[in-house]
């Protein structure tokens, strides 16, 4: 394995980790520059799903997003499996997001995360299209999207 092919899996990986940190601590703007202009967030899962296209659209979902102080969850990716192809990238990893239930921790829901990612002039990798494929979700729990105000 090359130190390029290594250097940047270590960059795809940052981008994983840098999602949920900023997604969870309501970093609007960190969160829709992980995408590329015209990246797409496309959310499938057993109840149907949604896509969201675009930094506006992006920007407006993250607005309606749950964060601190109002919900603590932690968004948490693991297993990532990633083929580099030069500045283009597709990574398969597993994802849960852990909330507060009352006094204690649940998970909320989990499921795998099927990423095509591009590396932008600037070195740093983003979202051409992050796929949330939901495997399950607790029923009973509070809402993470669209949490602070009506659906758009």
């Amino acid at each position: 394995m090359s130190v390029e092919r290594l250097i940047a899996e270590a960059g795809i990986v940052r981008t994983l980790h840098r999602y949920g940190h900023a997604i969870d601590a309501g970093d609007e703007a960190t969160w829709v520059d992980l995408f590329t202009p015209e990246g797409q967030f496309q959310v499938r899962g057993p109840q149907g799903g949604y896509t969201i296209s675009g930094r506006d659209e992006l920007a407006a979902f993250a607005s309606r997003h749950s964060r601190r102080p109002e919900a603590f969850h932690q968004h948490v990716v693991t297993q990532p499996v990633i083929e580099v192809e030069g500045d283009r990238a597709r990574c398969v990893s597993r994802f849960f997001v852990i909330v507060m239930d009352g006094d204690r921790p649940a998970v909320r829901t989990f499921g795998t995360y099927r990423d095509e990612l591009e590396r932008g002039e600037d070195g740093e990798w983003r979202f051409v299209v992050r796929r949330p494929e939901i495997d399950a979700a607790a029923l009973g729990l509070p809402p993470l999207a669209n949490a602070r105000g009506s659906a758009g």
